[in-house]
């Protein structure tokens, strides 16, 4: 019984309305300061949570720019994927720039405004209903790409790996993802997998990422019939402790969660669990063709993985897996 009202209470405090509602001086203030910037939108992120809901804040800020005809000015300092000193944007050392009047000097005062939570802008309720994945990709890719350096790697990961069209993606998120989506079993997923193998036979090699080593020893072990290569993460869960909390060098964190995402993105197909790192996979190829195993929790139904869900379903004729 305690447990299932520490679990209400939980799923309460994580709710959109219960953070919204906190956050009304704060977005107030922070829109107020930004209009005095007349043409400009500068904000500094400081979120402690997954660096996907932070990428996520940068795709609403983006989208609002589109909107208002504004320039986006948007660094990241501190959190979980920063310094303690906040000295390094750890946004610019994983992103640059694709167009180059962004990082221009700008001649005069710009006001920027310190955003800790996706509420304290209030774009998911304005924005996300709206959001789509061919349009939204299309937007994030027109002004950001990862850094040389990340290419770099996750070209060199993807000749060590095999990574190619004719390589099935495979995500499944666990530890506390269970208050954000369905669980699913171990088996009922790799039984997924078989069965998007048997459709799909171009696909000749498998590419599994995850943040929990026992089911990727569990996974790896399932008879497939194929080559199983490994997401080059060295930074794992601890117990039900998700990654971005146990304690690791917060620029690792985000560049492996970085170069994990983009690699399934290079993969021919994708099998997933409710996920922003595989989500985004979406964004950063919106070609790859996606199955997702479950939906997210009808309170957590977001996007990115609110639109493939949907897809998926109309595809299937409303029947989804």
């Amino acid at each position: 019984m305690l447990r299932k009202v520490v679990e209400r209470v939980r799923r309460f405090r994580r709710s959109e309305g219960f953070k919204h509602s906190l956050a009304t001086p704060i977005r107030f203030s922070l829109h107020a300061r930004q209009r005095l910037n007349r043409d400009i939108f500068a904000i500094e992120i400081r979120e402690t949570s997954g660096f996907f809901s932070v990428m996520q804040m940068v795709l609403f800020v983006l989208v609002h720019c589109e909107e208002k005809r504004l320039t986006p000015r948007i660094s990241a300092r501190g959190g979980l994927y920063g310094d303690s000193e906040g000295k390094i944007d750890w946004f610019a050392a994983l992103f640059e720039s694709v167009r180059p009047s962004m990082g221009a000097t700008l001649p005069r005062r710009v006001r920027t405004s310190i955003v800790r939570d996706l509420e304290q802008l209030g774009f998911r309720r304005r924005y996300e209903a709206g959001l789509r994945l061919q349009s939204a990709s299309e937007l994030f890719r027109s002004y950001y790409r990862p850094a040389a350096s990340v290419r770099n790697e996750v070209a060199s990961a993807c000749a060590r790996l095999n990574i190619s069209a004719s390589t099935l993606g495979v995500h499944f998120r666990g530890t506390d993802k269970k208050f954000e989506a369905l669980t699913l079993p171990w088996v009922d997923f790799c039984r997924l997998v078989e069965q998007v193998l048997a459709l799909n036979p171009h696909l000749t090699n498998i590419f599994v990422s995850s943040d929990e080593q026992a089911f990727i020893d569990f996974f790896c072990e399932w008879p497939f019939n194929r080559p199983i290569g490994v997401a080059p993460a060295r930074l794992l869960a601890k117990g039900d402790t998700a990654v971005h909390f146990s304690g690791y060098p917060g620029l690792q964190i985000g560049r492996e969660a970085l170069v994990s995402s983009l690699l399934l993105s290079n993969c021919g197909h994708l099998v997933k669990t409710p996920s922003y790192l595989s989500a985004w996979s979406k964004i950063f190829n919106p070609d790859l063709p996606v199955t997702l195993a479950m939906p997210p929790r009808p309170d957590a139904f977001w996007f990115p993985d609110s639109q493939i869900w949907l897809a998926q379903e109309q595809a299937m004729g409303g029947k989804a897996a």
